[in-house]
Order: structure tokens, then C-alpha cells, then sequence
């Protein structure tokens, strides 16, 4: 029966056999130390000419780097330290090429990227990887809890949330149809039968921007509820965020240490987190020498200075209508704002989640499709879900890369999907 590196700490003394990958020898003339990584972690192996034999030693000394390997042997205790080691008594070699493409020396992103297929190997990216995991698995789980269903909208649509600048076009046997930049259109039919549904999947954006932040390929979690109003939305929106977090610092913290994170900057401060008025974020800019004029929308680099103010997630509310999609709901007392918000990561670093009020008036709706210069017949089965039980709902969407940026301390967006997908890259 195979074990993997992370329990070896509870099995001192015990035989055990291990499978994985050869990550880094040292040759020391009478023993040969190996790094082996597998899913988990990795773990030194030390092999003598004693224990493991003659042939099996000089095989080990040989075997290119990123080998497959099966070992037996007994766990130890580093001296000195409270890690562990395996003495090797046998070993397995599976055949692999010579010449592993990345080593220790300095590689520039570009390089890596081409790369990525075994990039993904180094310690670095596979906590990263292991990282994102629970981050989607927390969020599914704190859903479910929470008594939403999943629901699975379609990834090729002939409709746009947002119109079709920014959309990816195909030719669906003759019809125009598009890359889904959003399952919440979708997500609102499924709230007048299960009332509280989320989606879970890939997002896609055309847009050309070469930034930290953006991807063309991105996965979201976008939550919608029936009878929610906007401003509950932002306090559901506050126990969602303390919630992922809280799970993947408790499950992740290893590895977060190892992405030299500390997992207590995920326990986020008590008390609630700061609404902000759009005016209220104009007045802020410009005392930081950031003048905008009221209807704009943001910036990623006022988002930035909004947030470093801050020491835990904040919202920004109320912004124009003309600033914001064609569904959200208006103030009824102040009709040039829009029931909408932006939820901001702090510490410098902007906006993770975008959510509001959904217009339920099929009059208004439509005359916001209109005024979009929108296609009405494509939108009519839209239109249908207020004509026909509509009733006040709001939700949310995620990125699930842009928090695990966050959660990682990562410079690049790049480093949060297996894969990235960019202007510039859409291979390997």
C-alpha cells in the first residue's frame, strides 16, 4: 500500500512505501540524497550501498531528473530537525528522457510559460495549485451549506450580458453565438424554481487587456438569490468572503507558508466591512490626487489607492446607472444610481467581486436593452422572467483567480490557472 509525504510524520519508524517524481540528488559518495516530490509535498531519500544495494544505488545516481519512481524503505528523523526522511531498502525506476528542460538557474516568465506544462511540477506552482483547490472547494461547500443549488448555465450563448464588444463570436451552424462571459442571465431563470442556485465554471472576456489582472479564460462562482434586496446581498457577500477564507487558511496553511503567506491574514478583523458610496470614493480620489469626473467608472489603479487605505475588504455602492450593465436595478429614490456594488480586497489591491440588485420590471428592462442598442428578440426570454413571477433578486459573480492572487500574494494573474490564457498566449 502506497503513502504519501505528508503523513509520514505520524509513521516514525514504520515501512512504507512511497511513489513520485526524482525533484533534486546529491551525490555525497556513500549515500545519494533524493528529493522526492509527489501530490503532497515532497520528502528527502537517502540511499546506501548497505540497504538499497549495489545496483540499485548506481541506477538512482543515474536517473535523469523528473524520474517516476516507486520506493520502499523505513521512516526517519532528519538529524537535527523535526522533518522526516525515508531509508531507501528498494527502488523502481520507470524510463524517462534525460535533459529535464527547467533547472536552478533563472528562467524568465515568457520562458516558463512556454514551459507551463512542467512549470506546473516546481513546489511553488503545485501549492498554488493546491491553494485554488480549496478555494473552490470552499466555495462550493459554503454555498451548499447555505442551501444553494448548482446550476450549470450553458458556455455558448446567442446572448450577451454585457453586449459583444468583448465577447468571443462563433458560427453556430449559421448563427451568430458567443463565448459566455457570465452564467447570471442563465442563473436568474433558475432562481424562480430553486430560488437560491449558483454557477460554477469558465468565463470568457475578449478583451485586450495586458495587464496583472485580466485573463481572456477565467473560472467564477456567481451566486443568485431570489427575494434578496442589494444591500443584503453585500452582507451575504461578507460571510461568503470570511468563510472561503477562514476554510483555506485552515486547510492550506502549509502551503500558504510556503508561498511565504501567513495564513492569518486570512482571518480577517471582526466588525463589518465599510460600505462606501461612489460619491464618497470620488471625494477619497481626489484627496489622493485622483480627480474623477461623477459617471466614470473606476479604474484598476483607483481601486488600488481606494483599497490601501483599508485593513479588510470594503464596498463601493450606488454607482451611476451609466456606468454600470443594463439589468441592475435603479435607486427608487435616486434614480441615476444603480443598486450596484464592487466589493475591494484591501491592502492595495482592488476589486474581487461585482454584484448587485436585478431590474424586475420587465418595462424597464426593456427599455434599458433598448437604450444599450441591444437585440429585444434575443433578450425575450429575459424579458419573460418578469413578465412571469419576477420578483426582487440580487447576486454576484468571483473570479476565482483574482482571490487566489490575493490569497497567494502573487504579482501576476498568470500564476493562478493551470493554463492562462492571455491576448499574447493560448498554448500550451
Amino acid at each position: 500500500m502506497f503513502t504519501t509525504s505528508d503523513r509520514l510524520g505520524g509513521m516514525p519508524g514504520q515501512k512504507v512505501a512511497l511513489r513520485g517524481w526524482l525533484a533534486a540528488r546529491q551525490d555525497r559518495g556513500r549515500l545519494v540524497f533524493v528529493t522526492l516530490r509527489d501530490g503532497q509535498g515532497q520528502v528527502q531519500l537517502v540511499a546506501s550501498k548497505q540497504q538499497l544495494g549495489e545496483e540499485e544505488l548506481i541506477a538512482l545516481r543515474h536517473a535523469p531528473l523528473e524520474s517516476a519512481l516507486r520506493v520502499w524503505g523505513t521512516v526517519g528523523s532528519v538529524p537535527g530537525g523535526d522533518t522526516v526522511e525515508l531509508q531507501l531498502e528498494r527502488v523502481e525506476i520507470l524510463p524517462s528522457a534525460d535533459g529535464f528542460p527547467i533547472g536552478r538557474k533563472e528562467h524568465g516568465p515568457e520562458f516558463l510559460m512556454e514551459q507551463r506544462h512542467l512549470w506546473l511540477r516546481s513546489p511553488r506552482q503545485a501549492a498554488i495549485m493546491r491553494v485554488r483547490s480549496s478555494l473552490e472547494q470552499a466555495c462550493c461547500s459554503f454555498l451548499h451549506s447555505e442551501g444553494f443549488f448548482r446550476f450549470d448555465a450553458p458556455l455558448m450563448t446567442p446572448t450577451a450580458c454585457e453586449g459583444t464588444t468583448e465577447l468571443f463570436e462563433l458560427d453556430y451552424f449559421g448563427l451568430p453565438a458567443y463565448l459566455s462571459q457570465s452564467a447570471q442571465l442563465y442563473s436568474e431563470a433558475g432562481i424562480a424554481a430553486l430560488e437560491k442556485v449558483y454557477s460554477f465554471g469558465p468565463c470568457f472576456r475578449a478583451e485586450k487587456s495586458n495587464t496583472r489582472r485580466h485573463l481572456t479564460e477565467f473560472w467564477g462562482v456567481e451566486p443568485e438569490m431570489a427575494w434578496v434586496e442589494a444591500e443584503e446581498n453585500m452582507r451575504f457577500q461578507e460571510r461568503f468572503i470570511r468563510a472561503i477564507l477562514a476554510a483555506v487558511a485552515e486547510e492550506r496553511a502549509d502551503d500558504l507558508r510556503l508561498l511565504e503567506q501567513d495564513p492569518a491574514k486570512l482571518m480577517l478583523p471582526a466588525g463589518g466591512f465599510e460600505v462606501l458610496l461612489y460619491g464618497e470614493a470620488l471625494r477619497r480620489l481626489a484627496g489622493k490626487g485622483r480627480v474623477l469626473s461623477w459617471g466614470k467608472d473606476l479604474s484598476v489603479e483607483d481601486e488600488e489607492a481606494l483599497s490601501a487605505d483599508f485593513d479588510r475588504p470594503f464596498f463601493i455602492y450606488k454607482y451611476p446607472v451609466q456606468c454600470r450593465a443594463f439589468y441592475i436595478e435603479p435607486d427608487a429614490r435616486q434614480p441615476e444610481l444603480a443598486l450596484s456594488s464592487d466589493c475591494l480586497m484591501h491592502g492595495g489591491f482592488g476589486e474581487i467581486i461585482t454584484g448587485g440588485q436585478r431590474a424586475a420590471d420587465a418595462d424597464f428592462l426593456l427599455a434599458r436593452i433598448r437604450e444599450h442598442g441591444l437585440d429585444e428578440t434575443v433578450f425575450s426570454w429575459y424579458l419573460d422572467l418578469r413578465r412571469y413571477g419576477g420578483v426582487p433578486h440580487s447576486g454576484f459573480g468571483m473570479g476565482i483567480e483574482r482571490m487566489l492572487r490575493w490569497i497567494c500574494g502573487l504579482h501576476h494573474i498568470r500564476e493562478t490557472i493551470p493554463f492562462a490564457r492571455t491576448p499574447q498566449r493560448c498554448r500550451p
